[in-house]
């Protein structure tokens, strides 16, 4: 085959260059970032909150203007809240049902309402956390062009 002598495909040349762009978001450390969208307030600055009701997220921080709206936290939230309350759930099962001692249907029906609370909760913590973990990272959703 006939190339070009300046012809050098990226996936040719080890190490790849790193194309990361830089940012447009200077955020804290990790642990503060996560820890922000973990309580639901701004990754970025901490002083706005990022839901405007239960899982809808603001366009834009209402204090430092970060796209908030623009970070794209789709399916990521859900498996991580099931992952951590289903694994808690588990241990409960495993301790109620290993004895002599089986609930009954008034029991399983605190249980059950308590897991339906408890996944609400993980579900909005597991949001902030993502759209944090996405601000930090700089990764906004793509916009189509038409």
């Amino acid at each position: 085959m006939n190339k070009p002598q300046d012809y050098q495909p990226d996936f040719e040349s080890w190490p790849p260059a790193r194309t990361r762009a830089k940012t447009e978001w200077a955020t804290d450390s990790w642990p503060a970032t996560i820890g922000r969208g973990i309580i639901g307030r701004c990754p970025n600055c901490g002083a706005a909150p990022i839901f405007d009701g239960y899982l809808k997220v603001h366009k834009r921080c209402l204090h430092c203007a970060a796209p908030l709206g623009d970070m794209p936290s789709d399916d990521a939230p859900p498996y991580i809240a099931m992952l951590i309350v289903l694994h808690v759930l588990a241990l409960f099962f495993v301790f109620f049902y290993s004895g002599d001692y089986h609930p009954g249907i008034w029991m399983a029906g605190v249980l059950l309402a308590m897991l339906a609370l408890v996944c609400m909760v993980a579900l909005r913590m597991a949001k902030g956390a993502v759209i944090g973990i996405m601000l930090k990272l700089g990764m906004k959703r793509e916009v189509p062009n038409g």
